[in-house]
């Protein structure tokens, strides 16, 4: 009963309308925080259905398409392309629409170019099979267009360089650029993976070294437990049939940050907690032989030979068109908005949470935080979890991007 007193005494009084009018600050600021990142994630999903309307074609395997034609036809004829097209069959396939003219007259004729995985060469976009008007290319034929002549480079340059691209076969993007912007468009549409991949790891760094003072050199190992993470689950979620590539690609990351957050809550608790807030000599100690445990730990448990995993997401979509066409591939457009997004969810949302202001206020004086209620250790940990999470998804971009 004293205590409902006290509740009813105290309310409408200046002290309670202050505590009262800071809550409801947090909770528009957390809120507003959380409109930002549903606004960014929006945005991008704007974004890719924009760019599913630009070309799908990737150059390598047009170009290859294209050196083709000279191979099927006469030495001396005049070879015009007029379209080409992603093949009906599969999305990697290629159809090259063409006209020739040679002393027969001229003739509007196709060839359709089938390009899948060679593990043997290592090649994510092997020519597998030819198809063209009389059907579809025997296995002798193909061998001979593979081994004599795809594989004499000056050969098909000087054969190609016979062929006309007709203007309407030439891809167009959202906007056209000249030379120089689009270079420099393109430089950072392929430098925006590496950074967000960066990004994340210095955030990792970040919360530790802002938390305890000291460098955490095992972050890059719990980034390779990362892209392990991420290639099991969407290996684990393929042998189950899950044959999309958009889930794929959603359990892999859910397993990647699984796998670094469990990881970063064990170490912190059983090799941080009871070196950390002291010397800093033991501790970096610690960090350099975590690294060298997990290196092999991992060594041991998958082997030092290299992991494949397909290529999802990767049919590149153009940019911009002009003397220099501007490419990019959904994957990389997803695993960017992933970085963006934890990014800020770490900058904007975190330091508003329970959480985030106990961050602080360990980070500021880890004894007196604990005189206040505050549990430094479980801080730690959590914060070690957190870092490992985001180190972990870093890893995911590696394996996926």
């Amino acid at each position: 009963m004293s205590g409902a007193r006290r509740d009813l005494s105290q309310e409408g009084s200046p002290t309670a309308s202050r505590r009262e009018g800071r809550g409801a600050a947090r909770r528009v600021r957390k809120g507003r925080s959380i409109v930002a990142i549903g606004r960014l994630v929006f945005v991008w999903s704007l974004l890719l259905p924009l760019l599913a309307g630009c070309a799908v074609v990737d150059p390598l395997t047009r170009e290859t398409c294209i050196s083709v034609i000279p191979a099927l036809e006469a030495e001396g004829a005049l070879i015009t392309v007029t379209t080409v097209e992603p093949g009906a069959a599969a999305p990697r396939n290629v159809r090259v629409a063409y006209r020739v003219e040679d002393g027969h007259g001229s003739r509007c004729k196709f060839v359709v170019c089938a390009f899948g995985v060679d593990t043997a060469a290592g090649d994510a976009r092997a020519l597998v099979g030819v198809r063209d008007h009389h059907g579809v290319m025997s296995d002798g034929r193909f061998y001979m267009l593979r081994r004599f002549w795809l594989g004499d480079p000056a050969a098909v340059a000087e054969a190609t360089a016979r062929v006309t691209i007709d203007p309407a076969a030439v891809p167009r993007g959202l906007l056209g650029l000249p030379p120089g912007p689009a270079r420099v468009l393109q430089t950072a549409v392929d430098a925006a993976a590496p950074a967000s991949l960066h990004a994340l790891l210095a955030l990792a760094c970040a919360l530790v070294w802002g938390l305890v003072g000291r460098i955490f050199f095992a972050v890059g190992d719990l980034a390779m437990l990362g892209a392990y993470g991420a290639l099991i689950g969407a290996l684990v979620a393929a042998g189950l049939g899950a044959g999309a590539a958009g889930v794929l690609v959603a359990l892999g990351v859910v397993v990647a940050v699984a796998i670094g957050a469990s990881w970063g809550a064990a170490l912190g608790r059983a090799v941080f907690v009871p070196l950390a807030f002291r010397s800093a000599q033991p501790l970096l100690i610690a960090t350099v032989g975590l690294s060298i445990a997990l290196q092999e730990f991992v060594a041991r448990a998958q082997g030092a030979r290299e992991r494949f995993l397909v290529p999802m997401f990767n049919q590149p979509r153009l940019i911009a068109d002009g003397p220099f066409t501007v490419m990019v591939t959904p994957m990389r457009m997803i695993v960017v908005a992933l970085a963006v997004a934890a990014t800020v969810a770490v900058v904007a949302v975190f330091p508003r949470t329970r959480l985030g202001r106990a961050w602080r206020a360990v980070s500021d004086d880890a004894l007196v935080a604990r005189l206040f209620g505050i549990d430094p250790d479980r801080v730690l940990v959590a914060t070690f979890a957190l870092a490992a999470a985001l180190a972990a998804l870093a890893g995911a971009i590696l394996s996926l991007a």
